[in-house]
């Protein structure tokens, strides 16, 4: 089974619209993170919402793993590019004990102040066989009653399987191309600085 298929049979996963950074585009993002993956067993991918902060991604993942599929922006361009490239240094998955991160990654960058957190993985792909997801199929895991949304700021939301296609206020945008999927690893996600 591809990474894909085991991510898009899981009840929950994060769900992070995927756009540039840095100065960087999103290829030459994955490439760079991919690596890190084959050559170190793992990355981190910086990922600030007030939808996927450490505690709720923690919570989605099974006892061994959970999943993020990057999806396309609803339009060419709409997703806003990170201007901040400050760099990581350290991760902490409490806020108490503060480690160097591994050797042989490359740059986790973006905006480093007290909310800057990361993802933590150990595969990622751009092998999606140009499929797309549909929205509509899922709710935010917050509130389970509500549909996703992803608005500038909140681009990276924890989300769980669910009908929402009834909903009144479900996004106008059901279907979005799946440009990479990631199964996280422990410790899931993390404060950086």
């Amino acid at each position: 089974m591809s990474l894909l298929d085991e991510a898009l049979l899981a009840r929950k996963c994060v769900i992070s619209v995927m756009g540039a950074h840095a100065g960087e585009d999103a290829a030459a993002i994955f490439s760079r993170k991919i690596g890190d993956c084959r050559e170190v067993g793992r990355t981190f991918w910086v990922a600030k919402s007030a939808k996927a902060r450490p505690a709720q991604v923690r919570a989605i993942c099974s006892a061994s793993h959970g999943y993020a599929i990057f999806v396309e922006p609803a339009t060419p361009g709409g997703a806003r590019p990170t201007k901040e490239s400050d760099s990581a240094t350290e991760y902490s998955s409490d806020r108490a004990t503060w480690l160097p991160l591994p050797s042989g990654i490359g740059p986790v960058t973006g905006q480093m102040d007290d909310s800057a957190a990361a993802l933590v993985f150990d595969q990622l792909t751009t092998d999606v066989d140009h499929r797309t997801l549909d929205l509509w199929g899922y709710a935010d895991d917050a509130d389970s009653d509500k549909p996703l949304k992803f608005i500038l700021g909140l681009s990276t939301v924890c989300a769980v399987k669910k009908d929402m296609s009834g909903h009144p206020i479900r996004m106008k945008s059901r279907y979005r191309r799946i440009v990479a999927v990631a199964r996280l690893a422990e410790p899931y996600c993390v404060w950086v600085r």
